[in-house]
């Protein structure tokens, strides 16, 4: 609710006697003298807010001490709006709570207002003009920032090229009394692009405390009003109906009601995921809508169609998002299992019905080891073996939510207890390794572990000793500096970088990417500047196991017109507009000459 004074305090009420309302605490404006304090008269109530209203006594407040004689406050508290997102869905405002608490004179609360989610932009093309002729240059897209202020700021908005990038929510408005958050209210969502969430991020903070009501929104940003009651007044704490209806977001406007207004519902789940886990099943639900005036409160599984239904504890993410293990189940077992939401008065439908199956004990003693641009995985075999035939090792980046970047890697043998696989240099990886039945299925899996950062890459200041020999399409060996030459290798991990290096002094050519059957093949270009006589083309990587593996050939270059720099090296044209050209196949057809000294 909007509170507004009985009636608006004369010039004659202000003084300069302070009774507990400092100017630094509640300063009112108009008032020339900042050492001009508020008085409230004596047994009445007064108002204050942090805007600059004129319907209130105390203007632009930042805290407020609770002068002698005063018993209680009636709160209204408004939360920051999410920000736009980059297309036609709007930002969200910030959630509004409303309540009554018992204070005592002397005590100060302070306030924090959150700051606004930023709005996401979508890429703003740039003209420029390439050898006379213009030339759009498209921009990235910039997702909404999330709002800072109040407990946790809201979360930056996520999204892609496709869909569009979602708006930052909103930030926390809180009011703290010695350092303790004791009331915050949840920042806006952002605004979303399609109805994937959460597109849009979400806003900050959690709603406290739980005897407070729910409001109707402003679109005016967050803000702080409230009422001080002398102690002659009893302060009851019961929950009031609240004034105006939550009119929804923008990937749930809500259904129409005979008066025209939109009220929202609270929906059944949207089951994401099961996975089974020994002797349990781990889940993962959404939600798909949700009436403000009928939050949930709680989550329940059935594993025999409806017929029963159980309660189980979840972890609850920003009120989208609930994740939760049920447990007691038999080892090995396959389940149909559906969810819905408990809320403040009742319950939800049912979500559409999962099938999996719990787990039987993994592999064990699991060891992973980041080296340049891949990841070595060791583990020793689950203590039950019936039924295993083989593994499988997966993984993604540490805390992501989705399967972008995801890893995964099987043994050579079908009960091989290693592996290796390509990851990303500079990213930290969590890893488990699944002991798969003859259909793949997985039987069990092992608890997860952390790896990383992976390894940059590195060329060698010398000519390292050679695993094998490296291809090059000139049969003979004789190669002109300047000039083009194909080179390819075998036994590389798949899916792994090779750097393809000349020596004497290093100057690298270029990479190339393995294929799946281990093998590269690229073209790259030689220095004009090598010098005439015996130089060495090296291909560097790691090999299926993860282990380095080197290819060198030597060459006899003619046509060079200067002397290699002694140190460092840097990186060369090459084929092309300045790619790599990737060329399949290739095999080991050449035997290596005896090596010399460039």
């Amino acid at each position: 609710m909007r509170f507004s004074s009985p009636t608006r305090r004369a010039a004659g009420l202000l003084a300069v006697t302070t009774i507990g309302l400092s100017t630094a605490v509640l300063s009112v404006t108009g008032v020339a003298s900042a050492a001009t304090d508020f008085v409230p008269p004596a047994g009445e109530s007064f108002t204050f807010t942090t805007s600059d209203s004129d319907s209130y006594d105390v203007v632009n407040a930042t805290s407020l001490i609770v002068p002698a004689g005063y018993c209680g406050i009636e709160w209204d508290v408004n939360a920051a709006m999410g920000g736009a997102a980059s297309g036609p869905a709007a930002n969200t405002e910030g959630r509004s709570l409303s309540g009554k608490t018992v204070v005592e004179a002397g005590q100060e609360y302070v306030f924090t207002l959150g700051e606004a989610g930023g709005d996401a932009k979508r890429g703003t093309p740039a003209v420029e003009a390439v050898a006379g002729d213009p030339t759009v240059v498209p921009a990235d897209a910039v997702p909404g920032a999330g709002g800072l202020g109040g407990a946790v700021g809201g979360k930056d908005g996520v999204g892609d090229e496709v869909n569009g990038w979602g708006g930052g929510g909103g930030g926390a408005t809180t009011i703290s009394l010695d350092d303790e958050v004791v009331i915050s209210v949840k920042g806006g969502a952002g605004g979303s692009d399609d109805a994937a969430h959460p597109t849009g991020g979400a806003g900050g903070g959690a709603d406290l405390p739980a005897t407070f009501v729910v409001g109707g929104r402003i679109a005016d940003g967050a803000r702080i009003d409230g009422e001080v009651f002398p102690c002659e007044v009893p302060v009851v704490i019961t929950p009031e109906t609240p004034v105006v209806p939550d009119p929804g977001t923008p990937s749930n406007p809500g259904t129409e009601n005979p008066d025209g207004e939109y009220e929202q519902v609270t929906g059944a789940p949207n089951a994401n995921w099961v996975l089974g886990v020994e002797g349990g099943l781990e889940f993962q639900l959404w939600i798909s809508s949700l009436d403000s005036e009928d939050p949930v409160t709680g989550v329940e599984y059935t594993l025999d169609a409806g017929k029963t239904w159980k309660g189980v504890a979840t972890e609850n993410l920003d009120d989208f998002q609930y994740s939760g293990t049920i447990t007691g189940l038999e080892s090995g077992a396959t389940y149909s299992v559906s969810f819905r939401f408990t809320t403040k008065n009742g319950v939800t439908e049912a979500s559409e019905t999962l099938t999996a199956r719990t787990a039987v004990p993994g592999p064990l003693d699991v060891k992973a080891v980041a080296g340049p641009g891949a990841i070595k995985v060791s583990w020793a075999p689950p203590a039950n073996l019936e039924g295993v035939a083989g593994y499988l090792v997966v993984g993604g980046p540490e805390g992501s939510q989705s399967s972008e970047g995801s890893i995964e890697c099987q043994p050579t043998a079908d009960l091989g207890t290693s592996c290796a696989m390509p990851a990303v240099p500079g990213t930290t990886y969590s890893l488990s390794v699944h002991s798969l039945d003859a259909e793949g299925e997985t039987l069990g899996r092992s608890e997860w572990v952390t790896v990383g950062p992976v390894l940059a890459s590195s060329v060698a200041s010398s000519l390292p000793k050679a695993d094998g020999t490296l291809t090059s399409n000139d049969a003979d060996g004789k190669v002109v500096a300047g000039e083009q030459i194909t080179i390819s290798g075998t036994d590389f991990l798949p899916g792994s970088t090779v750097d393809l290096v000349v020596y004497s002094t290093p100057v690298k050519l270029g990479t190339a990417t393995v294929l799946a059957d281990g093998t590269f093949s690229a073209t790259v270009t030689l220095p004009k500047d090598l010098t005439n006589g015996v130089h060495h083309l090296v291909a560097s990587g790691v090999d299926v196991n993860g282990n380095p593996r080197v290819l060198v050939v030597e060459v006899t270059v003619s046509g060079g017109t200067a002397v290699l720099a002694m140190t460092g090296f840097s990186a060369l044209p090459v084929a092309g507009a300045g790619a790599l050209a990737l060329i399949a196949g290739g095999g080991l057809l050449v035997v290596s000459r005896r090596r010399q000294a460039a």
